[in-house]
């Protein structure tokens, strides 16, 4: 795609209506300055990437988070800790923490 849009004038530079539509078929949220008549599709579309990444690097921390959350609980649960305890502990809610230590 980046290459499409590099190396195409066509594609590289895109009037505001149509990028709208683009953003509404596709589902994308591209930004549109509405001072501008043309959008720079380049810049856009390393955006819409950039954007992509971070939401991934996010989710991996939460996973990440969730994931050493339920460690932490099963090594407390083997301790003897009561689930009240191993949610304030682990900083989730009791049925959350009943669900990781029945499953």
């Amino acid at each position: 795609m980046q290459e499409v849009l590099q190396n195409d004038d066509k594609f590289s530079s895109v009037d505001r209506e149509t990028v709208e539509a683009i953003n509404l078929f596709a589902g994308t949220d591209i930004d549109i300055d509405e001072k501008e008549e043309v959008i720079d599709m380049c810049k856009a579309w390393e955006e819409q990437k950039n954007e992509g990444r971070e939401l991934g690097r996010e989710e991996g921390r939460e996973e990440g988070r969730i994931r050493q959350a339920k460690i932490t609980a099963l090594k407390l649960q083997k301790k003897g800790h009561s689930i009240e305890d191993i949610a304030e502990c682990v900083d989730f809610d009791e049925e959350t923490v009943k669900k990781w230590l029945v499953s």
